[in-house]
């Protein structure tokens, strides 16, 4: 096996997250990428196997980390008693821990701001691209897991279907995000999502809730 050359791998990284964020996964050129890094599409292939493999160099760690954060806070909810789930829900201290886990959140997404504009804007054509749907799925499971351990009737009594769940936490979702697509300062995102968290915490709450 010949021998790596020194610094070549990290301006490989370089160019490729220049290139992709320029093109979009699809329109990337491997050959341009290895030039700009002064070395060939050999190189490419060699260290991470295709052009998707580089890809996935630049954005799996947060993908996974980003993914991580929202399982373990929403799993941690869902190991509280059910009497906790249900009064937390309208309990003005867990209000705070909620915008704190948001904020960890917030500042994760800016921390690593390439890389999720890798994920949202550039990853058409990957396997990535199924992030946010991996997001949605993780809070929908929580959010039904909720609903069936409090006993709440929303499903039951026919105030909503299944697929209106999906559908809202899928909004929820891809509506969070839209921070990175729309490439806003983070003191905006965070008044965003603010607002953004209001309106759906009445509505949640006018479905679970109707007569309160």
């Amino acid at each position: 096996m010949a021998n790596r050359v020194e610094g070549v791998s990290e301006k490989l990284m370089s160019c490729a997250l220049e290139e992709f964020l320029s093109n979009g996964y699809t329109g990337a050129s491997l050959r341009t990428i290895s030039e700009n890094a002064g070395t060939t599409p050999r190189s490419v292939y060699t260290r991470y196997g295709d052009k998707e493999g580089l890809f996935a160099e630049l954005v799996e760690q947060s993908a996974s980390e980003i993914k991580e954060m929202f399982e373990s806070y929403n799993s941690g909810y869902h190991l509280r008693s059910v009497e906790e789930q249900k009064r937390l829900f309208h309990d003005e201290s867990f209000d705070q821990e909620y915008d704190g886990y948001i904020q960890t959140i917030l500042d994760y997404i800016y921390d690593h701001w390439n890389e999720f504009r890798l994920l949202i804007c550039c990853s058409e054509g990957t396997r990535f691209a199924y992030f946010l749907d991996e997001v949605v799925d993780i809070i929908e499971k929580y959010t039904l897991l909720y609903i069936e351990n409090t006993g709440n009737d929303v499903i039951t009594s026919g105030r909503a279907k299944p697929q209106l769940i999906h559908l809202l936490c899928s909004s929820f979702v891809h509506g969070f995000f839209e921070i990175v697509r729309h490439d806003m300062e983070k003191a905006d995102a965070a008044q965003y999502i603010q607002q953004l968290q209001r309106f759906f915490t009445c509505g949640w709450d006018d479905l679970f809730n109707p007569e309160n």
